[in-house]
């Protein structure tokens, strides 16, 4: 046996689940295999934490009581425990929770309307703003298109200080205007 084959068993074998014929072998490899013995082991320590519960004890006539109350219209509300025999008050129901429970639905009610709301907003779009866009743009163009804008804008001198130039990964430098740069090129 294979530890592929042999590690789904061993659930059921610690249970007592598997027949001789499938017991068998899986002891064998057990005894030969330190990481599927090691991998047994721990699932033997694990269920040890896992201790089944007694039953609950049930009196003897909880049937007959239960079909008794059923019959004389008792809706299932809680009743104060009372000895057998005695007629039992309806418990209080506290004044807090009935608040809570329409404020908490008054919540539920909100969040689902801002949800709704959020969720039928148009998102801005347009041919410049798509971020997903899987257009190309060719440096070129786009130091053309960063020239053009800084032509146009007036207020704020864009010129690089004398000494102060950059080079591109084309090897000309970043303060030559398109022209200066295609003919270093």
């Amino acid at each position: 046996m294979k530890c592929n084959q042999a590690e789904p068993l061993i659930p059921s074998y610690l249970d007592g689940e598997l027949s001789e014929a499938q017991a068998g072998p899986l002891r064998k490899h057990l005894l030969d295999c330190q990481p599927c013995r090691g991998t047994a082991q721990g699932q033997k320590n694990l269920k040890r934490w896992f201790v089944p519960e007694d039953g609950a004890a049930i009196p003897r006539d909880f049937a007959s009581r239960v079909a008794r109350r059923a019959f004389a219209g008792d809706r299932g509300e809680r009743f104060a425990e009372a000895p057998a025999g005695a007629p039992s008050a309806p418990r209080r129901e506290d004044p807090n929770l009935r608040f809570v429970l329409q404020l908490t639905s008054l919540a539920a009610a909100v969040l689902i309307f801002l949800s709704l709301a959020i969720g039928s907003l148009k998102l801005p779009s347009g041919g410049k703003l798509q971020a997903d866009s899987t257009r190309e743009v060719k440096l070129e163009t786009a130091i053309e298109e960063l020239d053009r804008l800084n032509a146009t804008e007036g207020s704020t001198d864009s010129r690089v200080p004398a000494g102060a130039v950059d080079h591109d990964a084309s090897g000309t430098s970043a303060g030559q205007s398109p022209a200066r740069r295609k003919s270093a090129q």
